[in-house]
């Protein structure tokens, strides 16, 4: 049964014996966000006896699973047995398990995105005893969201200028988000006097650096350096979207700047309708990068990019490979703009 995630607190409380759940999607945050939910909910009672169980365990032992829940257990009433890194191939495990319904387990399946054709999907979408959950990216609306939790939790007050930073700077990925706002809340110590270019400062890490001088390799044609960049990033444990993603960003800006620049404007005039404004050291480069790079090619790479996006969604195993590829083509096609 497809639910929703407002759901997921009506359902625990109305089922007081078997419950199983999937939870997944590329969203790696979210997923862990979700997941924890209902772990918090379980061990808050202690009740319940908490096993971990991982793809690995399930190929070891074939019976893994079904022993793991159907075992008495000495100190709890219950158990949440909670399984991760699981594949299609762990499918006939699980079926039988949940034909079993031994009665006080809780079964929470926690797993990255899963495609329409997956035989774990399906079954838990089809089957009425169970529940799956899709965790996607966030959008601006989520984005909004978790920011107004964020400032009513921690009793804060924000400008609109600094909310609308905040937004426009937050990552697609759940816990990432969530981990950017927790470094506000620490560095202001709950102090309503939130400074604009403090949170920038404090929102430039490391990774978005990198990511900003990825955008600025490929789109100068330096296809050697940018798979530098984009190993790096990936090997950190950036995801694949979220490179796609600000890339067709950076690409986004150019284009909307030479549209401002095609009306007559100059390039000074036409960088003021982006938000948030260019930054000072990247001026140049970005000056470059929409002066060179004719419209049309530009409204390729968006296209190209918007593609690869949706494969990585339909096929995390190739999401690294489709993602490398896509930035690299783009950084070889910005070689004939920028020769030495």
């Amino acid at each position: 049964m497809i639910i929703k995630d407002y759901q997921l607190d009506k359902i625990f409380i109305e089922k007081d014996n078997f419950q199983s759940y999937l939870i997944y999607g590329p969203n790696e945050g979210l997923v862990r966000e979700q997941a924890n939910r209902i772990k918090d909910k379980c061990l808050s009672t202690k009740k319940y006896e908490l096993i971990n169980v991982s793809g690995k365990d399930l190929d070891a032992n074939a019976d893994f699973l079904y022993n793991a829940a159907n075992t008495i257990s000495m100190f709890h009433e219950k158990k949440l047995i909670i399984v991760s890194s699981l594949k299609d191939k762990h499918i006939e495990q699980i079926e039988t398990l949940i034909a079993s319904q031994p009665l006080k387990i809780v079964l929470l399946l926690q797993t990255e995105n899963l495609s329409k054709t997956s035989k774990l999907r399906k079954f838990y979408e089809t089957n009425e005893l169970c529940f799956a959950l899709a965790c996607y990216e966030d959008d601006i609306k989520s984005a909004m969201k978790t920011l107004d939790q964020f400032i009513i939790q921690n009793k804060i007050q924000l400008s609109s200028e600094v909310k609308n930073y905040i937004l426009q700077n937050l990552s697609n990925d759940r816990m990432i988000t969530l981990n950017e706002l927790e470094k506000i809340k620490i560095y202001f110590n709950f102090d309503n006097n939130i400074d604009l270019e403090i949170v920038k400062e404090l929102l430039n890490d490391a990774s978005s650096n990198d990511l900003n001088k990825m955008n600025q390799t490929v789109m100068f044609g330096n296809a050697i350096k940018s798979s530098v960049i984009v190993n790096k990033l990936l090997t950190e444990g950036v995801s694949p979207i979220s490179l796609i993603r600000s890339l067709i960003n950076y690409i986004i800006r150019v284009q909307s700047t030479k549209i401002e620049m095609k009306k007559g404007n100059s390039f000074d005039d036409a960088i003021k309708v982006l938000r948030p404004p260019v930054f000072w050291k990247d001026k140049d480069s970005f000056q470059k990068h929409c002066s060179i790079w004719p419209i049309l090619a530009i409204n390729k790479c968006l296209s190209n990019l918007l593609e690869t996006e949706i494969a990585c969604k339909l096929d995390s195993k190739l999401a690294k490979i489709n993602c490398e590829k896509s930035i690299l083509i783009i950084a070889s096609s910005g070689q004939k703009y920028f020769r030495n």
